[in-house]
């Protein structure tokens, strides 16, 4: 950048807030407007959003135990420490939701629709209660509106009257209506409808409401919150999951104890049937035989035999339920069930294997809720759940062989004792015989009855998981938020009035800012000229102080910063395109230069549409096409005007060929008498776009000035004056920015900006202290306007 571009190029205002503020002052009548009716949109939505409620409750999962006895404490399945990822997705399943629906009848909701907003009804704000009859099988889903007549105790429903003590049927399906009796039956104006729906409808929208999270990282105390329109409704739906959840819980961990009584329930009755056959042999042997007492032989081998039956009578019972544990093992997938009683085999190693299987086989059901079938963490816990009964089997392998052992061993043992038989007489033999069965049938019911005890005590010791620590509770409305909705109303009015002046300004293919000439023409700008209100053509003299006239005087002093002198004192003004101002600019520059004393030569060179003669008031005969035709000398064109020290030069004639005039020797000739008698000569010419006289009248200019006007110049011209520049066809080349007019809206006459440096305001001398008011401009210094006193404001309070 040369010294003169440098001089002429202004720092910009770096306070980015400075800068928007300055930018859409302006047009703060559009932002009100648009705010204000963003807010009020927004205020709409408001009134009509549904307020949004949170039920929340805090529960303790325990780590289970499930009684003190031994043998369930062998199966050490309720002695694990609970996973809290698998209970949260517990109290979130479907299945857990969908009862809850059930057993609390919100699979159909009753609301009123009012004029701005649906509301929903619950218990006491409800008129009346649909209840499925069949619970188990609800797959109705429509809206049905109906109205309450309290005169005749009926439901207007489907074009349907229905007495409150009938039971109503929609497409086959049945629903008992509880009527509310302290509902307020005067209440007019409600137009009640129900929504019925499957019980996955509802579970779904409470699940989406539903959060679950921990209290701490090692704690088991969860913080239950329920998004919801009805608190009562939010309160009543957390107390019944947690009542579910443990009725599940208990019901899950009894199902073992369950399975023990059944299995013991079934030997009892074989056992008991067994025994009674070998009573009945033994009394009708005594009667047949008349055998009262043994022998002492006899009753050492009775004692001994018995000890071995009873033992032989146990390992069988261990065998049975080890059968069972195999049927468990080899009839489930990946699911878990209910795991066999281990009370019969009582083997540590194989109940710690069991425990294990039953813990990843429940993990494993989580993750496949969760995840899904083809993920790879139910895979994963998939090929546990195999290994694990790979392990089962093998363990279930030794135990059955270390049984069988023991069984030949006993076996051994009764046959040698059998032998005792052979001493005894034969019919106490015979009655030996049927009296060992009856002892070892005996011992073996003694036991079962002890087991059945145990397990029953075990299944009465059970208690809940979960404990509710703080009962559900409610507080709200936490949506919708009034300070958002208006703070976004706000941002979005905001918003719609920036996008708006952007549409208006960005988007236009005219230049409106300084700044896009400064960025597109590496040119110095000497000045803005504001827009001057109606047809007045002289805006300088003598005396007179408007903005205006402050705004020449001040490009007329950087005329002389870029070399206009006594030696170079011929000025150029030309611009793009016709209608740009070139003659406005020309003409009331010579008058400035007037008022410094100078005597001034205006020369009307646009010999095509020349204007200054009717500006002036002078008469364009003769002219300088006269003196080129040679019918005139040099003082017969060189009119006065009502200006001292002002003198035009009319162009005279219009002729068919201005561009061959302008190149004659006789055209060189009059502009060096020119500037011989004049301190100034200021050359209007024609706009350098359509034709070339620009082009050729610089060779006898020392400065070019090149004037866009503000919304008229297009912004495509630009880079044309930057390549005249580039390309050097123009010599001393400088712009004047014309026809600035204050941006925005005017309230009262006060305009609050300009389209000076694209913020608002201009930075040229006197731009932004006048303001229009009354269909003129301030004269006196001392008035100032409403732009300038806000600019105060603000620099005392942020000072740079």
């Amino acid at each position: 950048m040369n010294p003169e571009e440098q001089f002429f190029k202004e720092k910009p205002e770096s306070n980015i807030f400075k800068q928007i503020l300055y930018k859409y002052l302006p047009f703060w009548p559009l932002f009100a407007v648009t705010v204000s009716i963003s807010m009020f949109i927004y205020y709409l939505d408001l009134r009509a959003q549904v307020p949004m409620y949170v039920a929340s409750s805090r529960i303790l999962l325990k780590d289970s135990r499930s009684g003190d006895t031994k043998a369930l404490d062998q199966l050490n399945i309720f002695t694990e420490r609970k996973v809290m990822d698998n209970e949260i997705v517990t109290l979130r399943s479907m299945d857990l939701m969908q009862q809850v629906v059930k057993e609390l009848d919100i699979y159909a909701t009753v609301y009123n629709k009012g004029n701005v907003r649906t509301e929903e009804l619950y218990k006491s704000t409800a008129p009346v209660k649909f209840i499925a009859v069949d619970r188990d099988n609800i797959n109705l889903w429509k809206t049905y509106f109906f109205s309450m007549d309290w005169n005749n105790n009926q439901i207007v429903i489907d074009n349907r009257r229905i007495p409150f003590s009938d039971t109503l049927e929609l497409d086959g399906y049945k629903y008992l209506m509880q009527v509310n009796e302290g509902y307020n039956k005067a209440a007019v104006g409600k137009n009640f409808f129900v929504t019925f729906a499957g019980p996955t409808g509802p579970a779904g929208a409470i699940i989406g409401g539903l959060r679950i999270a921990a209290y701490s990282y090692s704690s088991t105390i969860l913080n239950v919150t329920l998004n919801t329109p009805v608190p009562q409704k939010g309160k009543d739906v957390l107390s019944k999951l947690f009542e579910i959840y443990n009725r599940e819980a208990i019901i899950d961990k009894n199902e073992i104890a369950v399975r023990t009584m059944d299995f013991i329930d079934e030997r009892l009755a074989l056992v008991t049937e067994q025994l009674d056959s070998v009573e009945k042999k033994i009394s009708g042997y005594r009667v047949g035989t008349s055998v009262v007492d043994l022998g002492a032989q006899a009753t050492n081998y009775f004692s001994q035999v018995n000890e071995y039956d009873k033992q032989a009578a146990t390992l069988d019972l261990q065998l049975d339920a080890l059968d069972d544990i195999q049927k468990y093992v080899e009839s489930k997938g990946g699911t878990a069930g209910s795991v066999p009683s281990m009370m019969i085999v009582s083997d540590p190693a194989m109940s710690n294997l069991l425990s294990q299987l039953y813990t990843a086989q429940v993990n494993a059901e989580q993750l496949r809720k969760v995840t899904g079938e083809k993920n790879d963490a139910y895979i994963a816990a998939l090929d546990e759940v195999e290994r694990l009964k790979t392990d089962v089997r093998a363990s279930m392998a030794n135990v059955r062989a270390n049984l069988l052992t023991m069984k030949r061993e006993v076996n051994r043992q009764i046959a040698r004792s059998n032998s005792l038989l052979r001493s005894i007489p034969e019919k106490e033999r015979a009655f030996l015989e049927i009296s060992r069965q009856q002892a070892v049938k005996n011992n073996i019911y003694t036991f079962l009855l002890q087991k059945k005890e145990e397990t029953a005590i075990s299944s009465a010791s059970t208690t809940p998981d979960l404990k509710v620590i703080d009962s559900p509770s409610h507080y709200g409305p936490v949506s919708p938020i009034a300070r958002n909705f208006y703070l976004t109303g706000l941002v979005i009015g905001l918003l719609a009035a920036a996008a708006l002046v952007l549409l208006k300004e960005v988007f236009t293919r005219k230049v409106l800012f300084r700044k896009e000439i400064e960025d597109k023409v590496k040119l110095p700008v000497l000045g803005e000229l504001i827009q001057v209100p109606g047809k007045e053509h002289i805006v300088v003299a003598d005396g007179k102080k408007t903005v205006i006239a402050e705004q020449f005087r001040s490009v007329r002093t950087n005329l002389a910063f870029m070399g206009l002198n006594e030696k170079n004192n011929v000025l150029l003004v030309t611009s793009s395109v016709s209608g740009e101002g070139k003659s406005f600019v020309a003409m009331n520059l010579a008058i400035s230069f007037t008022l410094t004393g100078k005597k001034v030569a205006l020369m009307e060179l646009d010999l095509r549409k020349p204007k200054l003669s009717k500006m002036l008031g002078v008469s364009k005969r003769p002219g300088t096409t006269t003196y080129l035709a040679g019918k005139a000398d040099v003082d017969s064109i060189i009119k006065t005007t009502v200006f001292p020290n002002l003198f035009l030069i009319s162009a005279g004639p219009i002729p068919p060929n201005p561009t061959e005039l302008i190149s004659t020797d006789e055209f060189a000739t009059l502009i060096g008498e020119m500037k011989k008698r004049f301190d100034v000569v200021i050359l209007d010419t024609a706009p350098v776009s359509p034709v070339t006289d620009a082009q050729l009248l610089q060779e006898h200019s020392n400065i070019n000035l090149f004037v866009v006007r503000h919304a008229v110049t297009p912004r495509i011209f630009l880079p044309m004056i930057e390549g005249l520049h580039q390309q050097k066809k123009f010599r001393h080349m400088c712009v004047v920015f014309n026809g600035v007019k204050p941006r925005g809206f005017r309230i009262a006459g006060y305009g609050l900006g300009g389209y000076g440096n694209g913020y608002g305001y201009g930075y040229g001398y006197g731009y932004g202290y006048g303001t229009e008011y009354g269909g003129g401009y301030y004269t006196e210094e001392h008035k100032t306007s409403l732009l300038k006193s806000i600019k105060k404001w603000f620099r005392k309070r942020f000072p740079r």
